[in-house]
């Protein structure tokens, strides 16, 4: 065998290998876009079904307000009240029937087209004492008064505020809006609440615009234990029919009860805690499925508070899945077919001195580039902390607003203070205040996504723009970049270190609200983390946001 032949199937072996290591890294790039496009469905239709209980809360707290104001109504349920303290409370007597019939009279044609208009399906009226004065859907069922304090109403009731939520009664289940109906003094007495307006909707109606454009579907399962520790017997027959139990769960809503009924029933059943979404076969087709706990009003608020239930997401992934067969024998073939060509022009040496020179231009391409880049990050970075200057930041905050207000898709505001900054500069020097800075933004990069971005938008002022996200993950990331500030630890070159705590706001992009609107809140709620004793984050109120709301209306129409 001449030294020719052998240099031959040298290169033949190595050029086997090859083509079989890319075959194989293809493969595995493959796969992992499948898993990331299969993760990035599951998060986006994650944020969608987020987006869509927001705006269902939204909508019932401008029903329920809209209703509270009405002029006839209120003062139907105040003299329905005074007239149920004289008569004894409870249900009353005939004066507080009276009362009630007259409000049913004003409300009962409204609930005609609030049920038309928005699906609702619950409509009541509550004294202060959180007793029912009128239930409009089931008019004979009044009298009884709420004997737990985290349900809707009575939230609302002590809270002096509108409330939103999933809610769980003795009657009925369904996300609700609970709005105080707060009066001037009269006859006497002090001014306050004298009553409170509650509507409700089922979360079938919210179920449909999640999954507008592609085969999926929604399941919210509710956990069969809390749900009978407080309805009543004869509410949970009523209401969970045969057909709308499966296991250990209520079917609440569910936009295919047959795909619900047969993820329920599969290998991997319903899990909150599940990090990745699995790919399975069910009734014949590749899915995949998102599951996430269900909060109700109280869990919600309350943290230590178990899930209610559990969201089910489901995707159609089969044709995505035969399109990534279909792509892998092609690609198979294609490696054949590469191989006996290159096999073919081996001994031409040429294809060497080709490569060499396409790599030497594509190294000398990418130095210019990278040079490039850092050019452009001089103009565009603060000298201290080497995040974006306020100028950059803002640009950047502007052209992510356009882009959600074409595609619909939210983002995350996080402002954030250096506490008692001040106080740091003039007990440790301008140095020592200079490195906290430092440190501060080197959590920042640390603990925020590639994604985001981030800016010094004043002394120890910083701002991060969180693009699709939504105030679930923003807050999550605000209480990690918490743990990490609170490792730092800066010297002072007098024996000790200096400890630092921000304060943070925390809001969500909102279509009917332009930049300045968005800054402003985000400071309301940063300072109100400051009022409230620093070293917190807290989440911009929906009422400051509805209120804001409103204003940007009235300008409008002005």
């Amino acid at each position: 065998m001449t030294r020719k032949t052998k240099i031959f199937y040298i290169l033949s072996v190595v050029l086997l290998v090859s083509d079989l290591g890319l075959v194989g890294i293809n493969f595995i790039s493959a796969r992992r876009t499948l898993r990331d496009t299969v993760s990035d469905r599951a998060a986006s239709l994650h944020e969608g079904f987020d987006i869509a209980l927001y705006t269902t809360e939204l909508k019932l707290i401008e029903i329920a307000s809209f209703v509270a104001e009405i002029e006839e109504v209120r003062h139907d349920v105040e003299e329905g009240g005074r007239a149920a303290a004289e008569e004894g409370g409870g249900g009353g007597g005939p004066k507080t029937d009276h009362w009630r019939q007259a409000l049913m009279d004003v409300v009962g044609p409204r609930w005609a087209q609030l049920q038309f208009r928005y699906l609702l399906r619950q409509f009541s009226f509550y004294l202060p004492d959180d007793t029912a004065f009128l239930r409009v859907h089931v008019p004979y069922d009044f009298g009884d008064r709420i004997d737990r304090p985290d349900f809707l109403v009575a939230s609302a009731s002590a809270r002096h505020e509108p409330m939103s939520g999933f809610d769980i009664d003795r009657t009925s289940v369904g996300v609700r809006a609970a709005v105080p109906m707060t009066g001037d003094a009269t006859h006497g007495d002090a001014a306050g609440d004298f009553g409170v307006v509650e509507v409700g909707s089922s979360l079938d109606a919210m179920l449909v615009p999640i999954c507008p454009n592609s085969p999926c579907g929604t399941s919210v399962l509710l956990y069969q234990d809390p749900v009978r520790a407080i309805m009543a017997p004869e509410a949970v027959e009523s209401y969970f029919t045969p057909d709308r139990r499966i296991g250990n769960f209520f079917i609440e809503a569910a936009s295919n009860p047959a795909m619900t009924r047969a993820l329920v029933a599969s290998e991997q059943p319903p899990d909150p805690n599940m990090t990745e979404p699995p790919l399975m076969k069910i009734l014949g087709r590749w899915v995949t499925v998102t599951y996430f706990p269900f909060r109700d009003q109280a869990s919600r608020t309350d943290a230590s508070r178990p899930p209610v239930g559990v969201v089910a997401i489901w995707q159609d992934m089969d044709q995505l899945v035969h399109d990534f067969q279909r792509r892998q024998l092609i690609s198979l073939g294609f490696a054949i077919a590469a191989f006996v060509v290159m096999e073919f022009f081996l001994h031409r040496l040429i294809r060497l001195v080709t490569a060499r020179l396409e790599d030497e231009i594509s190294r000398t391409t990418s130095a210019v580039q990278t040079l490039l880049r850092d050019v452009s990050d001089l103009a565009n970075r603060d000298h201290l902390t080497e995040l974006y200057n306020r100028r950059a930041f803002f640009e950047r905050l502007e052209e992510e607003m356009a882009r959600s207000s074409r595609s619909q898709s939210p983002f995350g505001l996080l402002a954030l203070d250096v506490d008692h900054f001040k106080q740091i500069n003039d007990t440790h020097g301008h140095p020592v205040g200079d490195e906290v800075l430092r440190q501060l933004a080197l959590a920042i990069r640390d603990t925020i996504r590639t994604a985001d971005v981030a800016g010094r938008v004043g002394g120890e002022e910083f701002t991060i723009l969180l693009p699709e996200s939504t105030v679930v993950q923003v807050s999550a990331l605000a209480q990690r970049l918490r743990e990490r500030v609170g490792e730092i630890a800066v010297p002072t070159g007098q024996g000790n270190v200096c400890k630092i705590t921000f304060s943070a706001g925390i809001l969500q992009w909102h279509r009917n609200l332009n930049l300045e609107a968005h800054l402003r809140l985000v400071d309301k709620a940063l300072y109100r983390a400051k009022s409230e004793g620093r070293d917190r984050v807290i989440i911009a109120d929906p009422a400051d946001i509805y209120q804001m709301v409103l204003s940007e209306a009235v300008v409008e129409k002005v």
